[in-house]
């Protein structure tokens, strides 16, 4: 059960993926990868992504990291489960889980992915390639 919920998830952030992609840039020899990105400094607070193609914003990366953190504690606690799963503290884990879930895909929501730059949509490719492969490895 826990592996087809875990490849459903994996599925899904796929189709999310696929969902919001755009034209990555080419690199001279024709291959398509963004390979760098820089973060913002402070002190610039532009929001104009044509001039900022290849920064990430400070906010954007908490963002995307606080949703990968939420995925690294999703998978602490399946494979908690895997190894005990009459453990009665994980139902308490779980539910705290769903909360979180809840604040982080009201964020998630929250962001224009339209708007995303060159480097945030590398980072943003990077973090869910991460993730599905965390998700792979508690599903297998």
């Amino acid at each position: 059960m826990k592996k087809i919920i875990a490849v459903t998830l994996a599925l899904l952030l796929m189709l999310t993926l696929a969902g919001c992609s755009k034209d990555e840039p080419s690199t001279e020899d024709g291959s398509n990868a963004v390979d760098t990105y820089e973060l913002d400094s402070e002190e610039t607070e532009s929001t104009d992504s044509d001039d900022d193609s290849g920064v990430l914003s400070p906010e954007f990366k908490k963002t995307m990291d606080d949703y990968e953190a939420w995925f690294d504690h999703y998978c602490e606690v399946m494979k908690k489960y895997e190894e005990n799963p009459s453990d009665l503290e994980l139902l308490s884990e779980m539910t705290d889980l769903l909360t979180e879930e809840t604040a982080m895909l009201d964020e998630m929501e929250n962001m224009d992915q339209s708007e995303m730059n060159e480097a945030e949509l590398a980072y943003y490719i990077e973090v869910i390639a991460r993730i599905e492969k965390k998700l792979l490895e508690v599903a297998y």
